[in-house]
């Protein structure tokens, strides 16, 4: 009964910091964004390029990643290019409480953050892009957004054919373009995640994921010949893989002895 009673205890407040939560935004959002220049503290009325207030001294654009103060009509951190929109809101709201509701530290979060400044950095130094698109492509990695990773990818090697990183890039694009694909397949549009699996194999030729989900889709399209060739591709790249050998058998298609076990 302790027990019960403690957890409904702690429910309970958990339940009202969030509530605190959502009546903190609801209040201090409109002066977050529209009216930078209101101090949180005070509400005095300041210019738009004041860094403090000019009545409390509150700092009106604080980045809460490098501590800089900046004035209050900049977007971004001066130093450290940080977004400083969501931090406004989140100044607005006291240390202990963001601490206790983790804000702003999750991993998608920190993720979003980084994609904003990488964003913000394209448009101002894009001598820059090469590195900086390579970056936001690995973000979007990290995200599991595989179409937007996909379309990343597409864009880097299209516009850094030369790079230095233009072998990883592929990899990551093919593997990117599969776990696409899957959600095609798993909605049944498996004209789509041909179209996917196609172009993964052509970005990385190496990778018996990529031929042995090909492989699936074209026998579950009726394509078996086709098929037998994307589960021999498969076993190419990856020598000995029983997977392949099994569908391989399947469709009656030889193995060369030289697949059939695995590459020392």
């Amino acid at each position: 009964m302790e027990f019960i009673m403690t957890t409904t205890v702690r429910f309970k407040l958990s339940g009202l910091k969030i509530l605190l939560l959502i009546l903190l935004v609801v209040a201090f959002a409109p002066q977050a964004f529209a009216q930078r220049n209101v101090c949180n503290e005070c509400h005095a009325i300041n210019q738009p390029d004041t860094i403090r207030c000019k009545d409390c001294l509150t700092p009106l654009n604080k980045c809460l990643d490098c501590r800089t103060e900046n004035p209050a009509d900049r977007d971004f951190c001066s130093k450290c290019n940080a977004p400083l929109a969501e931090m406004r809101v989140l100044g607005s709201i006291d240390a202990k409480t963001r601490e206790d509701l983790k804000l702003g530290q999750s991993e998608r979060a920190i993720i979003d953050k980084e994609l904003m400044k990488i964003a913000y950095l394209l448009e101002k130094k894009p001598e820059q892009a090469e590195k900086l698109i390579y970056q936001r492509s690995r973000l979007l990695t990290r995200m599991e957004f595989h179409a937007r990773e996909a379309q990343s990818w597409r864009e880097f090697l299209e516009k850094f054919p030369d790079s230095k990183k233009k072998s990883s890039a592929k990899i990551y694009l093919s593997e990117a373009l599969r776990k696409w694909a899957y959600l095609f397949y798993q909605q049944k549009e498996l004209d789509s995640a041909l179209t996917m699996l196609k172009e993964a194999t052509e970005a990385n030729p190496m990778s018996p994921e990529a031929w042995s989900w090909l492989g699936r889709v074209q026998l579950e399209t009726g394509s078996r010949k086709e098929a037998g060739e994307s589960y021999l591709k498969a076993l190419e790249a990856k020598p000995g893989d029983r997977a392949a050998m099994h569908f391989l058998r399947q469709l009656r298609v030889d193995i060369p002895d030289h697949l059939r076990k695995p590459a020392k």
